[in-house]
Parts: C-alpha cells; sequence; structure tokens
C-alpha cells in the first residue's frame, strides 16, 4: 500500500480504509472513499464598513460502490460509526439495483505509481494561517479606498471582498490506493459603480492564487477595476463589419475555457463537439499550442492525483497547432479503449467527472503594444457578456466592451457591441499570441490577436 501524503493524515485515513473495507465486506466488487475537510473565509468591506464576515467549516465522505458493473454512490457529512455502517448498507442496495453499465470501475494501479508530492506542487501556503482577520479587512479596505480615489465618477465600490480557503483530501480505494493531500487558495475582488451625465457603467477586477504573497497589490486591483469602470464612461458605437479583434487576457482565458469544453472526452464522445474525430489534425497556426498542467508548481488547479487517485499530468492538449489528445477520467476513457489523463474532478457529494485543470495557452513572442500596433482598425476587447457559444457547432456570438483601435493606437471606448464568428474559425484565425500571461484561474491566456470577426455595432 502506498505512504500516506502530508501530514496528520492518519485518522483520515484510517476512517477511508475502514469504510473500503466494509463495502467490500457488503459485497462490493470495487469501492472507493473520496473525504475532504475544508475551511471557507470571506470578508467584504462596502462604504469602509464590513459587509460580510464569514468563515465556514465542512466534511463529509463520498462512497462509490461497483458490483456486478453497476454503481452505488451516496454521501455524508456525519462521519460516526453506526452513520458510516448504515452509509455502507445503503449504498451496497443501490448498486444491486442500478443499471449495468460496462465502463464502471476503479483505475488499473499503475495510474497512480509515481505521481508528484504535494511539497513540491507548492499547493499549501504557509503565510495562509499567519495573515489574521484584521489584516485582510484591511486589505479590503485597500482595495475600496484605490477605487475610490481613481476618479471623482468612481461613485460606490460595490463589494470589496478578500476570500481564502484550504482543504484536506483523503482518498483510498479498494484496489490500494490510499493517500491525502493539503492545498489552500485565495482570492482579492474589487467591484465598482462610476457614473457621469446619467450614464452608469460597472465593471470589476480580482486576482486568484495559490499563494496570498502572489496576489496583485490591493492597490492595483482597486485602480484596475475603477479604471475598466470609468473607461467605459464615455464608450461609442462602432460600425458593423469584419475587423481584427484583441482579445485582452481576461477575455482570451473566456475564449479559451469554450476549448477546454470542447476537448472534454465524454462530449467527443457523444459527439457534442465542434472538436469530434480532430486528433491528429491541425486545427490552429503552428504558433498556437495549448496546456494542460495539473503539476503547475502553485497552479489554481494543481493537486498531486486526480478525484480517482490517477497522477495529474503536463499534457499538450494542441501542439504547434494539432490537436492531440481529449480530456478523460475512468469512465469515459474505457469507452474509447484509451486511458484516463488523469482529469478527474470530484467532490465528496459527487461522483467523478471530468475537468480542466491548469488550461492554457503559453506566453507568445509579442507584445501588447506591437498587437496592437499591427491594426489599423479593430476592436480591443476587455469584457464580455452573455453565453453564447454553441459547443457542437462552434458558433460563437457575445456581447462586448472594450476599446477601438485606430492606426495602432487605442482611440475610445465600446460597448453594446455583439463579436461573432465560429470557435474552429477563431481557432484558426489567432494571428499573435502575446507575452502577457499570468495564472489567474484555472483557465489562463496571454492576449490574443485574432485575423477577424464580424462586430454588430450601430
Amino acid at each position: 500500500m502506498r505512504r500516506p501524503v502530508g501530514p496528520n493524515n492518519d485518522s483520515a485515513l484510517e476512517t477511508a480504509a475502514w469504510v473500503v473495507e466494509l463495502a467490500r465486506r457488503a459485497g462490493a466488487e470495487e469501492a472507493d472513499v473520496y473525504m475532504a475537510t475544508g475551511r471557507e473565509f470571506e470578508a467584504t468591506v462596502r462604504g469602509g464598513q464590513i459587509e460580510v464576515l464569514k468563515e465556514a467549516l465542512s466534511r463529509g465522505l463520498g462512497l462509490r460502490v461497483i458490483r456486478d458493473r453497476r454503481l452505488g454512490f451516496a454521501h455524508t457529512n456525519d462521519l460516526s460509526a453506526d452513520s458510516l455502517r448504515r452509509l455502507v448498507d445503503d449504498t451496497a442496495e443501490m448498486a444491486k439495483f442500478a443499471s449495468r453499465d460496462e465502463f464502471h470501475g476503479l483505475p488499473e494501479s499503475a495510474a497512480w505509481a509515481g505521481g508528484a508530492s504535494p511539497q513540491d506542487l507548492q499547493i499549501v501556503d504557509p503565510g495562509l494561517e499567519s495573515l489574521t482577520t484584521e489584516a485582510k479587512i484591511t486589505i479590503a479596505r485597500q482595495m475600496e479606498d484605490a477605487a475610490m480615489a481613481f476618479d471623482r465618477r468612481v461613485k460606490v465600490v460595490e463589494g470589496s471582498s478578500v476570500s481564502d480557503g484550504e482543504e484536506e483530501v483523503t482518498l483510498v480505494n479498494s484496489r490500494g490506493f490510499s493517500s491525502s493531500y493539503r492545498s489552500a487558495g485565495s482570492s482579492l475582488s474589487c467591484a465598482v459603480i462610476a457614473e457621469e451625465h446619467e450614464k452608469r457603467q460597472v465593471n470589476y477586477w480580482y486576482s486568484s492564487r495559490r499563494h496570498f504573497a502572489d496576489h496583485e497589490t490591493p492597490e492595483a486591483i482597486g485602480r484596475k477595476a475603477a479604471e475598466r469602470a470609468v473607461q467605459l464612461l464615455s464608450a461609442r458605437k462602432v460600425p458593423s463589419g469584419k475587423f481584427p479583434v484583441v482579445f485582452d487576457p481576461f477575455v482570451a482565458a473566456s475564449f479559451l475555457a469554450s476549448v477546454a469544453g470542447a476537448v472534454n472526452g465524454e462530449s467527443v464522445f457523444r459527439k457534442l463537439s465542434f472538436l469530434a474525430d480532430k486528433i491528429g489534425q491541425r486545427i490552429a497556426p503552428e504558433a498556437l499550442t495549448i496546456i494542460d498542467d495539473g503539476r503547475l508548481p502553485r497552479g489554481l488547479g494543481t493537486l498531486p492525483f486526480d478525484g480517482e487517485g490517477v497522477n495529474t499530468a503536463t499534457k499538450a492538449v494542441v501542439e504547434a497547432g494539432v490537436l492531440r489528445t481529449y480530456l478523460y477520467d475512468s469512465y469515459t476513457a474505457r469507452k474509447v479503449k484509451g486511458a484516463s489523463t488523469g482529469n478527474a474532478g470530484r467532490s465528496y457529494g459527487s461522483t467523478p467527472h471530468i475537468k480542466a485543470l491548469n488550461f492554457y495557452i503559453p506566453n507568445g513572442k509579442s507584445s501588447v503594444s506591437e498587437i496592437l500596433g499591427s491594426i489599423g482598425e479593430g476592436l480591443y476587447v476587455t469584457g464580455m457578456i452573455g453565453f453564447g457559444v454553441d459547443l457542437v457547432t462552434g458558433q460563437f456570438s457575445r456581447g462586448a466592451s472594450g476599446l477601438w483601435i485606430e492606426n495602432g493606437e487605442l482611440a475610445f471606448a465600446v460597448h453594446e457591441v455583439t463579436v461573432a464568428s465560429n470557435l474552429q474559425e477563431m481557432l484558426q484565425n489567432v494571428e499573435m499570441i502575446g507575452n502577457d500571461l499570468v495564472f489567474n484561474g484555472l483557465v489562463s491566456s496571454p492576449t490574443l490577436k485574432l485575423h477577424s470577426m464580424t462586430i454588430s455595432g450601430t
């Protein structure tokens, strides 16, 4: 049996192993237990006053039982011995009456050999415990003060928030996997309302990191939120037509999230993705590579193993423009006679599902000024609204705001326009890739220039 990873995990490991053994005695051919204990904190300031101050603790255990390729699943927050015995009996009974599915089963033991250690991955923030509640409230006020001081047109900061959390995960299965890890993460955010001449704009900025010390400064977050709101007060409409479009990193990440959905192995298997049956084909220019990296140090999606115990990995989903792989958990991988890519997401209240980890486009060679300078007339998109994306057909149509580009310079603000294209065409139309990548979520991207999109303005 693999040695447990992480300090002070013996109790959870022993409890999980005991439940797995009870499940085997109750008739399970295979079983696994996913346990999670967590803490979440939030402080929100509005008008200098504390509006939200909360801390919540949670814990739970989820049990999967497989017998005759039939799946039973249940979870509980009551970890007493009597409750867990009832959970095992009920779950084993559910499995007897579930539909048979030949693809149910635990991953092969080879899939979890030689994984990365949580220490190497730097997913625990040693400084978080020493950060007091008072210090977090001060940071929230600093963001609000910076936003209000940015411009007289900033009338209200809707909310300035500091949140963080820690979690300990334990996974044990009947094939011999037994391991735990701890992780942490935090977020700073500021939402601003700007007003002038009966015009009103709302915008925000945020910073999400594994380690608190890696955040943008509170002042920078407040100023950026205010700047994004104020610049739209003077927004104009623009003529409709086909123009070059630049996505800032925030918007580029939103576009990339749609691509992540399209390489979900379950969607591909069900022919619900425009990228189905395209492995080995060129779907983008040679300059474009897309990585899914479960081992990125300090990445928000970084884990030593996925929700089934499979090692996470660094893999090129798109390599030099060529689609190389889809993302799989064990269940979907069996459907295509393949192997899990270590992308099973999970909580104690759910069965495994496919999830991108740190999904990103690596830095390109161009500065933002070089990208803008290459455009005579076009749109620099800094915000999008709506959900007009169809992953089956690839059709893309969303409301957008940003800045108009004239002769390589940012000329004036733009809002109330729609940008439209097709995801497949958008991938193929990536012309320039910025060198400004910052990991600020599960999906990240540098600035991207697309050859053209249809802009619907006046």
